[in-house]
Formats: structure tokens, sequence, C-alpha cells
């Protein structure tokens, strides 16, 4: 193994953005897999760490629920809003729900404008699929005249700033701003409420695998050498409701079952995150918000 970096350039490297090139990556790796035999990473969490989190409910004033956090430096905004309209052919009996993601331009350098690329197509319907095969919503109480007219909820999600894991970053978002969604006046007098209501609570948790090391809440450092990533997706009573695998290095099967035994005690750490952030909105509010 080569001669590893002085303790003095490695504070240098650990400031450093990807992408690593020629001998600094080399270096770079070689300190990062040093550490990680220690239990260690470059920021010095453990191996199941997370990052800080901050989560901020009810910042944008004119969307009906909305949320930002902060993992990190990795920085996501989330926003609802909620109209009526037609529902779609093959779910006559259901409300809509459309997630969308977007990196803004300035989030990452190698981020461009324009219509959403790959990558943030991708990270949407990890969101996506977590709230759906997690029944975090009765779609059918959405409903107004069935066949005709049902509520419509567009949950926008927005990338601000991109150090890792903002797949993790956006489920958290996503979850702020739903539970914090009112309904316009017009929606909550044909429905009989004024909050959207969830049944279930679905977060993700995101591993890095580089050889034989699992890392939570990787950063863009990490993600840049990690050889494989696994999103886990789980609701309250802790079942799975996806799975979500990225780049083509092997995962065994004692990798799945200890990254989903992981992902099961950390989604319910930030729930109850969540729930807190929830509880602080809640009092200067009198009504209930989503039922947390």
């Amino acid at each position: 193994m080569r001669r590893l970096l002085p303790l003095a350039i490695e504070r240098v490297v650990r400031m450093r953005k990807p992408s690593f090139q020629g001998a600094l990556r080399q270096d770079f790796l070689e300190v990062m897999l040093s550490k990680l035999e220690s239990g260690q990473r470059m920021d010095g969490r453990n191996l199941e760490a997370y990052r800080e989190l901050k989560v901020e409910l009810g910042v944008v004033p004119k969307a009906e629920g909305s949320a930002e956090v902060w993992l990190g430096q990795t920085n996501v905004m989330a926003g609802v809003k909620v109209g009526t309209g037609t529902p779609f052919p093959d779910t006559p009996d259901e409300g809509v729900l459309t997630v969308s993601l977007d990196l803004a331009p300035f989030a990452h350098p190698d981020y461009q404008p324009g219509p959403p690329d790959e990558k943030a197509i991708g990270w949407g319907r990890v969101v996506d699929r977590g709230i759906r095969e997690g029944k975090a919503l009765d779609l059918s109480s959405l409903v107004i005249e069935p066949g005709k007219k049902v509520v419509t909820l567009w949950l926008d999600l927005t990338l601000l700033n991109q150090d890792g894991n903002a797949q993790d970053a956006a489920a958290l978002a996503a979850l702020g701003a739903l539970l914090t969604t009112r309904f316009p006046d017009e929606v909550s007098t044909v429905l009989g409420k004024s909050w959207l209501e969830l049944s279930h609570y679905p977060l993700s948790v995101t591993l890095a695998k580089l050889n034989d090391y699992l890392m939570v809440d990787p950063t863009l450092d990490e993600e840049e050498f990690a050889q494989t990533e696994l999103t886990i997706s789980a609701i309250e009573d802790g079942r799975i409701s996806s799975m979500q695998k990225v780049l083509s290095g092997p995962l065994t099967q004692e990798d799945v079952v200890r990254a989903v035994s992981i992902a099961r005690h950390k989604t319910e750490e930030l729930r109850n995150l969540i729930f807190e952030a929830v509880k602080r909105h809640k009092s200067r509010d009198s009504e209930p918000l989503g039922q947390a």
C-alpha cells in the first residue's frame, strides 16, 4: 500500500470536492480506506451515522405544504400545490399525486439549466415509489366526483445544494411537506377536512458500498468512490416499501440483510426527527397536521 498522506495534506483533501484526478485520487482513496478500517470516515462519522439534520416546515407561504431539509451541506426544498382535476382513466376513483425533482443549476458544477436529466428523474422516482408503495396517502379519499373530479397533489422537490445523498434529503423534505399540507377552502369544504391526512410515513436510507464497507448517508466524496449504492424505503412498522440499487458493483445477500436492518432502525430515528419538527410547527397552529 502506498504511503498515506500526512495529516496536514489529509485536511486539505477532506475539503476538496470531486472529481479527483490522478495521484490525488489514489491518495484520497487510500486515506479513506485506512479510516474505514478503523471504523471512521473522512468527516469523523462512524459508518452508520447520519450527518447533522435540520428541518424547517412551512417555509413557502404560498404553497399548501412545504419543507426545507439540510442533510449536512445537502439542501432540498419541497412544496405541495393542491388543486382539482380529472382522474386518470385507469384510476377513476383516486386522486392524483405527481412527484417531480429538479436540480438547481447552482447546486453542483455539473448541473445545467433545462428540463430534469436522468439523475433528477431517477431520484424523483425513488421518492415517488417510497410514497406510493408505502401507502402514505389514501388517494381514494381525495375523490370529489368519481370519474370526473378529484384532488390533485403536485409535490415538487428542488435540490438546492448537492453534497451527497440527495435521495434521502428529498424523501425527508417530501414527508415534511405532505405533513404540513393544508387544503384550500374550495377543497376542504367539499372533503370536509382542512389537512391532508397520511396513512403511513415512508422515509429512505441510502448506503454506499466501498470494498466491504457499507456507509450510511454517503457524502459526495464517498459517492465518487462507491462501487454501488442501495436506497431502502421503509414505513413506521418496519415494512420495506421500496429498494433501488444504482451502479454496477455487487451486493452480497449478507450486505442486503444488514442494509435492511440498518434502514429499519435509521428510518425510525429520522421519522422521529420529522415528527418533532411537526410538533414545533403545530405549536404555531391550533389545528392538527397530517395525523403525525
